[in-house]
């Protein structure tokens, strides 16, 4: 796998990527009741990603297989994190999404530790990021990784109020 900087050109296979990936991991058949179609209409889209991209503080990865496939992307955004959080100088984690039949081979740790790693080469001493309190396999995922809960934040998810925790890590 390699992972390289997105740049625009790169906008429908981000989207297509993110699409499929959350589709996956929160569909009715996983999750009853949750309105994913509804959100990946309203928030996985070309011109919401193309905005996101504007952001001067965001940064885009692309993973690709061997072949130069997507399989995976991350977003990164340097801002003020959670006030409860001790470290001030971190990085937010925003996104951090794998295709299914990638998930549980090690591609996600790869991902996260290329967050890691870039995170402390540009200087931050933490990372953050928000993850779904009913997403069992993230919470575990992010656990073995270090992370360590700080509280939790409103996520609004197709109208619907959702909780998100908050989760962190220092470098």
């Amino acid at each position: 796998m390699t992972i390289r900087q997105a740049t625009l050109s790169d906008l429908d296979t981000l989207v297509s990527v993110a699409r499929q990936s959350l589709y996956a991991a929160f569909s009715p058949e996983k999750y009853p009741g949750n309105p994913i179609q509804q959100y990946l209409d309203e928030a996985v889209t070309v011109p919401v990603y193309a905005q996101e991209f504007t952001n001067k503080r965001a940064t885009f990865w692309l993973a690709e297989d061997d072949d130069g496939q997507a399989i995976g992307f991350l977003k990164l955004h340097a801002h003020a994190p959670p006030r409860r959080m001790p470290i001030r100088n971190a990085l937010e984690i925003v996104r951090i999404y794998l295709l299914d039949e990638y998930v549980g081979r090690g591609y996600g740790r790869r991902l996260m530790q290329h967050c890691l790693d870039y995170a402390h080469n540009q200087g931050h001493a933490a990372v953050w990021l928000g993850v779904w309190e009913h997403n069992a396999p993230a919470l575990v995922f992010y656990e073995k990784m270090g992370f360590v809960r700080l509280g939790w934040h409103v996520f609004w998810f197709a109208g619907e109020r959702q909780r998100d925790f908050w989760l962190w890590k220092a470098l």
